[in-house]
């Protein structure tokens, strides 16, 4: 299952990291393992990047820095955030709908 930074875990998520604990134990007590927390923290940093934050500005607003700022910081001007060892979205799209069908969540 994928759980974004806007769920309710995600939320808890990010509130403790920016309260100061720390990623391991913020991502124990929202339920997910830490590289899960490391999405949700580049999920929020680009999106406030994107928005016109600097960089010095974004870290603050997080209440987190990391050796992974300069990569997330390469992928800012980006457009797209697909991970690169996925396969091209049409292939997805039709997988999912194949699955869908499947299980008889799209009718036929």
């Amino acid at each position: 299952m994928y759980l974004s930074s806007a769920s309710a875990a995600g939320v808890r998520f990010l509130a403790a990291i920016k309260e100061g604990r720390g990623l391991k134990r913020s991502a124990r007590e929202a339920g997910v393992n830490k590289e899960v927390g490391y999405r949700w923290l580049r999920e929020r940093y680009l999106v406030l990047r994107r928005a016109g934050k600097t960089m010095v500005e974004t870290t603050a607003e997080l209440g987190f820095t990391t050796s992974r700022l300069l990569a997330w910081e390469a992928d800012v001007t980006r457009d797209t955030d697909r991970h690169h060892l996925r396969v091209d979205a049409r292939a997805e799209d039709a997988f999912w709908a194949a699955f869908g069908t499947a299980v008889g969540l799209i009718d036929s």
